[in-house]
């Protein structure tokens, strides 16, 4: 995953143009900027498919929880255990940003220093990146919001909410509204629920949103202990062996807790483009067009093995 991350993370420069295009595998460097600075992505928290360019089957190969695999020995082969074999199919929708903006509008301004007014004038390269990169920041929180909870509108796509609100084998907890004087009751009652195969795996994660994320800070310095663990050099936050994770595209008062393994995101990398064009040659105007296109999707495995916490369920 962190060879992936590494990849997708990278960042190309302009060229000494103002037009510039990068299309597919070289439109990664600042799409995936965007992508993967949300918290829930940037932070490794949940399962990225950066390939799905139309539709990916989420495998589900399920093992009876109750019964024995094991049987005395005999001479004649006898199944003693029933797989099955399902699928959940994770289909990224296709996105797109587009910003048009004025060279003349920068021309007295300290970036504008080395910029000509006029149908010869050009913004400097710098410039350029600066608003990639803000424009990049918008649309991470808007990823990380349809992450989480997404919706049918324009420039949204279903995210893990309301899927699991639908997946009748997810267990859901009825929520209340969370405070620093609860928070920890209330995610003792999301651990509580948490299937035994499950607790205690390495992937397990707690994601809360940014309320709940401070009120369990609060309650716990209010206490005089320290939230943090050290693994490996980096220290996260854990509540009873278990990673809680900063969800911020999660709503106020709800949780969820599930492995990463079992959580997916998915974009198309065929589909990624991001373009910056110079206006002037084209129709004499002094404006810059910046254009992103991708796809971004989720899905989750097995419901059974997650947990949401939330008040309207």
């Amino acid at each position: 995953m962190k060879n992936k991350l590494s990849k997708l993370s990278k960042k190309y420069n302009f060229a000494d143009t103002i037009t510039s295009n990068f299309v597919g595998e070289e439109a990664l460097g600042y799409v995936s900027a965007s992508i993967l600075s949300g918290t829930t992505l940037a932070e490794g928290n949940i399962t990225l498919l950066p390939n799905v360019n139309y539709k990916a089957n989420v495998r589900k190969i399920a093992v009876p929880t109750s019964g024995n695999a094991l049987v005395d020995a005999s001479c004649d082969f006898t199944d003693s255990i029933d797989m099955s074999y399902t699928e959940a199919i994770l289909e990224p929708k296709p996105l797109e940003v587009n910003m048009q903006i004025c060279k003349k509008d920068f021309i007295d301004t300290w970036e504008g220093s080395n910029q000509l007014a006029g149908l010869n004038g050009a913004l400097p390269v710098s410039f350029v990146d600066y608003i990639m990169g803000i424009t990049a920041e918008q649309v991470a929180g808007e990823i990380e919001s349809n992450i989480w909870v997404g919706g049918s509108g324009t420039g949204q796509f279903s995210g893990f909410k309301p899927n699991l609100i639908a997946d009748g084998d997810v267990s859901d907890i009825s929520g209340t509204t969370l405070d620093a004087s609860n928070i920890v009751a209330e995610m003792e009652k999301v651990l509580n629920a948490i299937p035994s195969r499950v607790y205690g795996k390495e992937d397990l994660k707690l994601f809360v949103p940014t309320s709940a994320w401070k009120f369990y800070i609060q309650s716990q310095a209010t206490l005089g202990f320290n939230t943090q663990y050290n693994m490996g050099g980096q220290f996260e936050f854990m509540f009873n062996g278990v990673r809680v994770a900063h969800a911020a595209g999660l709503t106020d008062n709800t949780m969820v807790c599930a492995r990463s393994s079992n959580l997916f995101f998915g974009t198309g990398g065929d589909y990624n483009e991001v373009r910056v064009l110079d206006m002037t040659e084209n129709d004499l105007s002094d404006n810059v067009r910046v254009a992103m296109r991708f796809s971004a999707g989720v899905q989750h495995a097995f419901g059974g093995d997650i947990v949401l916490y939330d008040p309207t369920v």
